[in-house]
């Protein structure tokens, strides 16, 4: 074999891949490495199994690494398993090829580690999960796998990418598409990334036949309900996929499951990015409350989530008022910031979640004077599904006014952790009961619930019949029925 030519190995990326790596590039992978040289910051939305993560993350780091002396890179995935397992393959690749065995230090058992290497010329490569922790890191090349999964979208301007700042770095995303509303469509429409690059590479459309390209040996075959990828020469069925995963992850056009309860087209129509939460309430408006309480007053994973659902007699649309999300804050805070909630919006009635500890919230609370009364979720009673099937129905009817102004952060970020989980929240069937549940697949589901609870209230009691008159008395059999006034 010729020997490579070391003044292009330094100069081309490409080069150096396919002729130290050994590996035959496509013309798409081709065009991401001079894009990559081109621009500063680029994101690419590409096919499942294009070969994104191995050719920009795997080689094109090591690659780096190794042109440039005493240089770091910092490389990012959803989770830390998934990190390791990028690392696992840069540090395979390193020790099978005869070429870079020599950049192994002589200290490797101190250097090298399961999320980080350093090679003998000082440059180190590192991996790490997608979370805050990163902050402090600066790098000269930031790496994030699969963005579509991320799930705190805000996390990737605060903490990620200031990584590259100091250094003046280079940033690649890459990803293929989970929703509409991911972090890859966030980066693509969104102004605030005006400065990322964009581009989409789906398997199939105007670039031409690029899963073809991938695997020439195949061919796709579009049959009635699925697609079929065929070996070329037997014609034998090598895979199968439905018209929906296709579609998703091969075509990059991410469509609604029927498992999902609140599909992105019932979501979309009711944002309104003209209106900002509103910390005053509106005369002639009518105000409810919905509490959805973390685990406990102490813990550091679960929220509590205050909604505010403001209802008028002009129209059968329900308004997010305000919304409130807080972790880890003490017992007595809590309580004090939803009485100063309920008493700024003179709430008509407040639902809390009874469960666990929100019991004892509901107690003192309503001790404190707040119109709150308890939900509690059960199986038996399905009155989860009852409160969930209650939101369903309103988003149907087009029934919320969502505000998503671009110039409120507090309500921008606060509405996109609610679309995340609405996006994530379906119907799941437990084969160990024998039951279907209404749940989250996400990490948390608390803004659905808090909503869910001020929507349920708010359409139980009619503006037409329900006054709050002071020295009223509330009876006992049913909470959302007020005595009357003698």
């Amino acid at each position: 074999m010729k020997k490579p030519d070391p003044k292009k190995i330094k100069k081309d990326a490409i080069y150096f891949i396919e002729k130290i790596i050994g590996m035959k590039l496509t013309s798409y992978q081709k065009e991401w490495l001079k894009l990559v040289r081109q621009k500063r910051k680029l994101c690419f939305m590409a096919f499942r199994s294009s070969g994104k993560t191995r050719q920009l993350f795997v080689h094109y780091f090591l690659w780096k690494a190794i042109v440039n002396n005493a240089s770091e890179y910092l490389i990012i995935s959803k989770t830390l398993p998934q990190a390791i397992d990028i690392m696992k393959d840069i540090r395979i690749t390193v020790e099978a090829n005869p070429f870079l065995k020599s950049l192994i230090p002589s200290n490797r058992s101190q250097t090298w580690s399961r999320t980080e290497i350093e090679l003998k010329n000082h440059s180190r490569i590192k991996a790490r999960a997608y979370n805050e922790n990163v902050r402090g890191q600066h790098v000269d090349g930031l790496g994030c796998d699969e963005l579509g999964e991320y799930i705190d979208h805000n996390i990737l301007a605060k903490a990620v990418l200031p990584t590259i700042r100091a250094k003046k770095g280079f940033f690649i995303g890459v990803g293929t598409p989970k929703s509409e509303l991911d972090l890859l469509h966030e980066i693509e429409s969104d102004p605030g990334y005006s400065g990322v690059y964009f581009d989409r590479y789906p398997a199939e459309g105007d670039k031409g036949n690029l899963f073809e390209e991938r695997y020439p040996d195949t061919k796709v075959v579009h049959k009635v309900g699925h697609v079929e990828i065929v070996d070329k020469k037997t014609n034998k069925i090598l895979d199968t996929y439905s018209n929906t995963t296709w579609s998703q992850e091969f075509l990059l056009k991410p469509v609604s499951l029927k498992d999902r309860l609140f599909p992105d087209h019932l979501i979309q129509p009711c944002l309104d990015e003209s209106q900002a939460f509103n910390p005053q309430p509106v005369n002639m408006k009518q105000y409810f409350m919905g509490v959805d309480f973390a685990m406990s007053a102490q813990s550091g994973s679960d929220y509590t989530v205050v909604t505010v659902i403001e209802k008028s007699l002009d129209t059968h649309k329900l308004k997010i008022a305000y919304m409130e999300r807080w972790q880890g804050l003490d017992y007595n805070i809590q309580k004090e910031r939803i009485k100063a909630l309920a008493d700024t919006f003179q709430i008509t009635k407040a639902l809390g979640d009874e469960n666990s500890f929100g019991k004892t919230f509901i107690y003192d609370l309503k001790a404190m004077g707040v119109p709150i009364e308890g939900y509690r979720f059960t199986y038996q009673s399905q009155s989860k599904e009852e409160i969930i099937k209650a939101l369903r129905d309103q988003f149907e009817k087009k029934g919320f006014i969502i505000p998503f102004s671009r110039d409120c952060v507090k309500t921008r970020s606060l509405v996109k952790i609610l679309i995340d989980e609405l996006t994530k929240f379906g119907i799941i069937f437990d084969m160990r009961r024998g039951i279907v549940s209404f749940q989250g697949t996400g990490k948390h589901d608390d803004t659905i619930i808090s909503l869910a609870l001020a929507n349920f209230i708010s359409r139980h009691i009619s503006m037409a019949c329900f006054k709050v008159v002071k020295g009223t008395q509330r009876t006992g059999s049913n909470p959302f029925m007020v005595a009357k006034t003698k």
